[in-house]
């Protein structure tokens, strides 16, 4: 799933659900998002994933930005509750390094059980599921814009 779909389900848990709750629960939706169908496309050049991944970004601090300047109750959990529904990914920063300064990175085989883990729960990744990843992000964000207005 894209990071925004992450954020979007994170920041939603974070002003649905009380706090000791909410944490753990954002970091477990990132793996249960991760298993619905979604959007890879292994044949993009490194220039243009770069690029995807930065609009992603981009889109996160935004999200980030309006719950900061909105200011609903628990602003802070559910920026927190967001970045922590993200943070997964951030085990795949190190292949995504590797391959761009050219060097080959360890097969999933030989990494840790959790990198193994995060990759055999998304089993698929297809560039049809970019319109998964669509549906997601217009429902999430129909969802927290209630919870923004609310």
């Amino acid at each position: 799933m894209r990071a925004i779909n992450h954020a979007t389900t994170g920041a939603i848990i974070g002003l649905s659900v009380i706090a000791p709750i909410a944490i753990p629960l954002a970091f477990v939706s990132h793996y249960a998002l991760d298993a619905i169908p979604h959007h890879d496309d292994n044949t993009l050049s490194h220039n243009k994933f770069t690029a995807l991944l930065l609009g992603d970004l981009s889109l996160c601090v935004l999200l980030a930005a309006i719950i900061f300047f909105i200011h609903p109750p628990y602003w802070w959990l559910a920026i927190l509750c967001a970045f922590i529904a993200t943070s997964p990914d951030l085990m795949w920063f190190r292949q995504y390094w590797d391959r761009r300064s050219g060097k080959k990175s360890k097969s999933i085989e030989r990494r840790s059980g959790i990198v193994r883990l995060h990759a055999k729960v998304q089993w698929f990744q297809k560039p049809i599921g970019l319109v998964v990843e669509i549906a997601w992000l217009l429902i999430t964000g129909l969802c927290l814009y209630f919870l923004l207005r609310s």
